[in-house]
C-alpha cells in the first residue's frame, strides 16, 4: 500500500467569505510536507486556475505521484438530465491528467437530482458510468466514484451494486473511511469484501475529520485489515489541519507507514 495527502483540505485555511483554498504554490508546500513524512504521493481538488506545469515539475522534483484529483462536472453525475455536461466536463479534464500524470480522476453524489425518486437518480448514474467508461478505458484513466456522507448513498451496498452493473475495471469506488463511518460503519468487512472494486481509499479522524490517532477510528487496526487483502493502491490523508498542521501530518504519517 501507498499513501498520498490531500493537499487542498490540509492546507484551507479560513476566510472572512468562507474557506480559502491553496493556490499552485500552496499545493507545491503540501507536496513538500508529503515528501518530509515520507508519504508516496499528491491530490488536489481542483485542477483549474492551477499552473499544472509547474505542479508537474515540483512533483518530478520531489519524487511524488499526482494520484488524483476531481474531474470537472463530476458533481453532475447524479443529475440524469445533465448527462452531456458532465461526459463534456470527464473529457476536458483528461488532458490535465496527463500533463500531471494523473491516472484517478474523482466524481461524487453530492448533488444529485432530489426531485427524482431514487430509482431514476440510480439508473441515471449508471447510465452516466456507462457513457464515460469505454473514455476512461481508452485514455486509461480510472474514474473514483466518491460516496459522501449527507449525499444519495445511504450505505456502501447501492454503491458497490452500481459499478457491478456498469462492469468496468476502469470504474472504481473511492472508499472514504471518514465518510462512511458516518453512512453506515462496518468499515474493515466492507473493503475486505469489496476490495476488487476499491480503486483508492481515503482516512481521516472520525467523527471530527481529523488526524488519524484522534477520534472513534482505531487506524492501526484499520490499515493491518486492509494491509490482509493484498490492497496494493493509495490510501491518501484527507483531514483539517487548521492548527498545529506539520504535527498533524506527522503522527499520521507515522501511524499509516508502521
Amino acid at each position: 500500500m501507498k499513501f498520498s495527502m490531500v493537499a487542498d483540505i490540509m492546507f484551507v485555511a479560513p476566510g472572512e467569505h468562507g474557506p480559502v483554498w491553496p493556490d499552485t504554490d500552496g499545493v507545491i508546500e503540501a507536496m513538500k510536507l508529503a515528501k518530509e513524512n515520507g508519504l508516496d504521493g499528491i491530490e488536489m481538488f481542483d485542477y483549474e486556475g492551477r499552473d499544472l506545469d509547474k505542479l508537474n515539475e515540483a512533483a518530478k522534483d520531489l519524487g511524488l505521484e499526482f494520484v488524483s484529483f476531481c474531474a470537472k462536472n463530476g458533481k453532475l453525475w447524479g443529475v440524469p438530465d445533465k448527462i452531456d455536461e458532465f461526459e463534456a466536463g470527464f473529457v476536458e479534464s483528461i488532458p490535465a491528467a496527463k500533463k500531471l500524470n494523473c491516472k484517478n480522476l474523482i466524481i461524487s453524489d453530492d448533488m444529485y437530482d432530489r426531485d427524482l425518486p431514487r430509482e431514476k437518480v440510480h439508473e441515471g448514474m449508471v447510465a452516466a458510468l456507462k457513457r464515460i467508461a469505454p473514455i476512461a478505458e481508452r485514455e486509461d484513466v480510472v474514474v473514483l466514484v466518491e460516496p459522501l456522507s449527507g449525499a444519495f448513498f445511504k450505505d456502501s451496498k447501492e454503491a458497490f451494486d452500481i459499478l457491478k452493473e456498469v462492469g468496468s475495471d476502469n470504474i472504481k469506488l473511492l472508499y472514504d473511511i471518514f465518510h462512511f463511518q458516518l453512512i453506515e460503519g462496518n468499515i474493515t468487512n466492507t473493503i475486505k469484501e469489496n476490495v476488487d472494486l476499491i480503486g483508492h481509499i481515503h482516512g481521516a479522524g472520525a467523527p471530527m475529520r481529523c488526524e488519524l490517532t484522534v477520534g472513534e477510528l482505531n487506524y492501526e487496526f484499520i490499515l493491518n485489515e486492509i494491509k490482509e487483502t493484498g490492497y496494493d493502491k493509495f490510501l491518501g490523508l484527507e483531514f483539517f489541519t487548521f492548527a498545529d498542521r506539520e504535527k498533524k501530518v506527522a503522527v499520521s504519517a507515522e501511524l499509516v507507514r508502521k
